[in-house]
C-alpha cells in the first residue's frame, strides 16, 4: 500500500517527476498517467492535487519563477558590484540549465505556441520579471560607472540571450554548456564594461 504523504510533499514529487519526463519526452508528450507511473501512483491520486495537466504546467512555471528569483536574490546578497552580480547570475543560470534540462523545453514549448494563451502569458510574465531584475542591476552599474551608458533593457535581453542558445547547442553538442559560457561572458563584458571595474 502506498503511504499517504502531506499534500505539499506530494505536489513537489509530482512536479519533480513532471520535470524529468519533460526533459525525456517534451512538454506536449507528458500526460497524467506517465507522471503517476513515475512515482508509483495511480492517475486518480494525481487528480487529488492537480485537477488537470495544465495545473501541473502552472506548477512547473511557478518552479521556474522561484528558482530564477532565488538566483537573483543570491547574486544580490553575495556580490556588491553590478559586474560581479551579473557574472554570478550567469553562472547560476547556466548551472540551473545543467541541473534542470527540462526548463529550456518548457520555455520553448510555451512561448512558441498559442495553444494555451494563459500558460504562455504566465511564462512571459516570469521572463519579464527576471529581465526587470537584470535591468535594475545594469542600471545600478551604469549609475556607479561600472557599466557603459547602454540601454539597460537591451542589455538585459542580451544577457538572457547568452543562455537560451546554450540549451539548443547542448542538444547536438553535449559540452556546449561547459565550453561557451565564459566566452559569451567575455564578449558581453567587453560590450558593457567601462573598464573601471573588473
Amino acid at each position: 500500500m502506498v503511504q499517504k504523504k502531506a499534500t505539499e510533499v506530494r505536489r513537489d514529487e509530482i512536479v519533480a517527476a513532471a520535470m524529468v519526463l519533460v526533459e525525456q519526452k517534451g512538454l506536449d508528450n507528458v500526460n497524467i498517467a506517465d507522471i503517476a507511473a513515475a512515482i508509483n501512483l495511480v492517475p486518480s491520486a494525481i487528480y487529488r492535487h492537480f485537477a488537470k495537466k495544465e495545473e501541473i504546467i502552472e506548477a512547473l512555471i511557478e518552479f521556474v519563477n522561484k528558482v530564477l528569483q532565488d538566483n537573483v536574490c543570491q547574486a544580490m546578497r553575495k556580490e556588491t558590484h553590478a559586474l560581479a552580480r551579473l557574472k554570478l547570475l550567469l553562472n547560476l543560470h547556466v548551472q540551473l540549465f545543467k541541473e534542470q534540462r527540462a526548463i529550456p523545453r518548457i520555455l520553448f514549448t510555451l512561448l512558441s505556441s498559442d495553444k494555451d494563451a494563459a500558460l504562455k502569458q504566465k511564462m512571459l510574465s516570469v521572463i519579464a520579471c527576471y529581465l526587470a531584475k537584470v535591468e535594475l542591476i545594469l542600471e545600478e552599474g551604469r549609475s556607479n560607472g561600472e557599466i557603459n551608458n547602454i540601454d539597460a533593457k537591451a542589455g538585459a535581453l542580451l544577457f538572457l540571450g547568452m543562455v537560451q542558445p546554450l540549451a539548443i547547442m547542448t542538444q547536438f553538442e553535449e559540452d556546449a554548456i561547459n565550453y561557451y559560457p565564459e566566452k559569451l561572458w567575455n564578449i558581453y563584458l567587453h560590450g558593457i564594461n567601462c573598464g573601471k571595474a573588473k
